[in-house]
């Protein structure tokens, strides 16, 4: 029999996850690259967590976008009568025409409301000879459980259609980052708690959760659980 504490979170989940969804398609409608004529589906989980999926229509991916909510951690120097609104986590995977699959993972600190999925950045015209820059952030990041790791410093970048959110930067010549995403992934099994920070914000996740749905996605498996 659910909690207490499970049957609130879930009629929090119900009552705020509908709004983002909505501001989600609204805003996809003002981004053609987004797909116009993608039909994704929205639900929340019995585990709490928000699923959006579908397949995007210009490119022809696959996407699942697995969102958990965490809490804010706000410093002492903040105005503590403004408003918070919840931060996110979020695991998208995708699986493109050509059979290739990947596992991204993207976060914020609240505030935001689209959560529209976006291919990757191909050229359209013969001028587009490179992607477009993308500001990029240091992150800290600390795995939190029954015993103590050193925390890590990587970079996230600010993708260009969403400017409110982060992505953890992949390696390659963009980024300063040698690991994928999925070695981490390894630490939250046995460290649950992730916390990020950068400059004066941080915020926590509880990831069984958002790890156990992971496994559950067959586009997933590029996430290795």
């Amino acid at each position: 029999m659910p909690t207490r504490r499970a049957l609130s979170i879930r009629a929090v989940f119900a009552l705020i996850l509908p709004c983002f969804f909505a501001a989600a398609c609204a805003l996809q409608q003002e981004h053609p690259t987004a797909g116009t004529d993608d039909q994704s589906e929205n639900i929340v989980l019995a585990s709490g967590i928000a699923r959006i999926a579908g397949t995007e229509a210009t490119s022809h991916i696959q996407y699942v976008r697995l969102i958990l909510t965490g809490t804010l951690r706000t410093p002492p120097a903040t105005d503590a009568t403004a408003p918070l609104s919840s931060p996110m986590l979020i695991a998208q995977c995708t699986a493109r025409p050509n059979g290739k699959s990947f596992f991204e993972l993207f976060a914020n600190f609240g505030a935001v409301s689209n959560l529209a999925f976006y291919p990757p950045w191909t050229p359209t015209s013969k001028d587009d000879l490179f992607p477009p820059r993308t500001d990029k952030a240091i992150f800290t990041m600390e795995f939190l459980g029954y015993t103590h790791v050193k925390p890590v410093r990587r970079q996230w970048e600010i993708p260009v259609q969403t400017p409110d959110q982060y992505r953890y930067n992949p390696p390659g010549g963009g980024s300063q980052n040698l690991e994928e995403i999925v070695y981490y992934l390894r630490y939250m099994v046995s460290l649950p708690t992730l916390r990020l920070t950068l400059g004066d914000r941080s915020a926590e996740f509880l990831t069984t959760p958002l790890l156990n749905e992971i496994r559950k996605e067959p586009i997933c498996r590029a996430a290795g659980l």
